[in-house]
């Protein structure tokens, strides 16, 4: 009775011993039996994944600007010359930049930069560094580029017809505080100043001389260009700023004129 009980409880003991080995000694879960196992994620999301298609080529847009003031012309060309760089490097072309046609509304100049006309028709815009050529209230710089119609850049034809004409306006400068005395001092008026567009005064210049000055209110307003069309800029700038009450202490209203 004895050696079969021994031999029952030894069996026992070996049963469970080889079911712990192979269990690992937790118990296995319904859903770990049932279930196969997951294909593995990598594969699953490139047997899904579509075929991606080549990103669109980029294209150049020379269509006219419509600005809200220089300062928003100058951006969105440089935008634009911006994309044409994009290019330039995605695709080895070389492409030379053409000027772009730009407008803003124009008429209330209260400071440096709406003082600054729109261009005229032939006059364009190249790209400009921000930093070179601000638009601000007491500072503006702009430069306009004439390009003959039916010419293309990089040829001498483009070349020789191509004008150019830059703005520089300022406010609280020597330039200003010197103009200021020339209004104020009769002797230093008939030295320094002539009647210009409006018979408003301007600072005299030498014959010839590609530049026009003049003292709006407190800002001074510098023109200078390659010959054509500086004058009707320069009539332009000194209209509005009488229009809108820019003119400087000295200066007589009642000599002014209505026409240029």
């Amino acid at each position: 009775m004895t050696v079969k009980r021994l031999s029952t409880l030894t069996g026992t003991l070996l049963t469970a011993g080889v079911v712990a080995s192979c269990g690992g000694g937790g118990e296995a879960s319904p859903s770990d039996a049932s279930e196969p196992s997951a294909a593995p994620a990598s594969n699953q999301a490139e047997s899904e994944a579509p075929e991606s298609s080549a990103a669109a080529p980029r294209e150049l847009d020379y269509s006219p600007i419509t600005a809200s003031g220089p300062s928003d012309a100058l951006a969105q060309v440089n935008a634009r010359a911006e994309i044409r760089r994009i290019v330039i490097m995605e695709t080895g072309q070389d492409i030379d930049e053409v000027p772009l046609e730009a407008s803003w509304p124009y008429g209330n100049c209260t400071d440096a930069a709406s003082l600054i006309p729109p261009p005229l028709k032939g006059w364009r815009l190249f790209s400009m560094s921000a930093g070179e050529w601000p638009q601000g209230s007491d500072f503006a710089r702009m430069s306009f580029s004439f390009i003959e119609e039916n010419t293309s850049p990089g040829t001498a034809e483009y070349n020789d017809t191509k004008q150019d004409i830059a703005f520089y306006i300022s406010s609280g400068t020597p330039s200003v505080d010197s103009m200021k005395e020339a209004y104020s001092n009769p002797q230093l008026t008939s030295m320094m100043l002539a009647p210009g567009p409006y018979n408003y005064p301007i600072q005299k210049a030498p014959k010839d001389y590609p530049g026009r000055a003049v003292l709006l209110g407190d800002y001074f307003v510098q023109i200078e260009g390659t010959g054509k069309d500086v004058d009707v800029y320069f009539a332009k700038v000194i209209e509005c700023g009488i229009a809108s009450g820019l003119v400087a202490g000295g200066v007589d209203l009642t000599t002014l004129r209505a026409e240029p």
